[in-house]
């Protein structure tokens, strides 16, 4: 029994909880997913000139899409730090492409302010995953 009770400590971070690298590989890619997603869709609705043509109405519309289901993702993973006890600034952090830029899709969907939400937005997505990551352990012998 002593043997698993120390396995389960290597196992806790700086922080007191357990993180397996499985479930942190998985939430990592959730967050780049998320972002990725809103990047196809930013990259299909930049636009500077807006005309009633099917095929850019088309395209604005798929692009929303993307942005939406980023947003979904991103929000997810928000949760998904919450589960792992990340602190809550992480979650924060995580979620805040889905309340920017995701929040400028819903409000005006013709416009190109999710675009200078993104420049905001992706940073601290990343510094939240960043933030998410177990602490490295050294290698250097004692």
């Amino acid at each position: 029994m002593t043997e698993k009770k120390a396995s389960m400590a290597r196992e806790e971070s700086a922080h007191g909880h357990r993180r397996g690298w499985p479930g942190t590989l998985l939430w990592a890619l959730l967050i780049v997913a998320s972002v990725a997603l809103m990047v196809m869709g930013l990259w299909r609705t930049t636009f500077f000139i807006y005309a009633p043509e099917l095929a850019l109405i088309e395209r604005s519309r798929v692009g929303g899409l993307n942005i939406l289901a980023g947003s979904a993702a991103s929000l997810g993973a928000a949760g998904w730090s919450i589960v792992r006890r990340s602190p809550l600034w992480v979650a924060a952090f995580v979620a805040a492409p889905a309340v920017l830029v995701g929040g400028a899709e819903l409000v005006d969907p013709n416009s190109l302010i999710r675009h200078l939400a993104a420049i905001v937005a992706f940073p601290f997505a990343f510094a939240g995953l960043y933030a998410g990551l177990p602490p490295r352990k050294s290698r250097t012998p004692k």
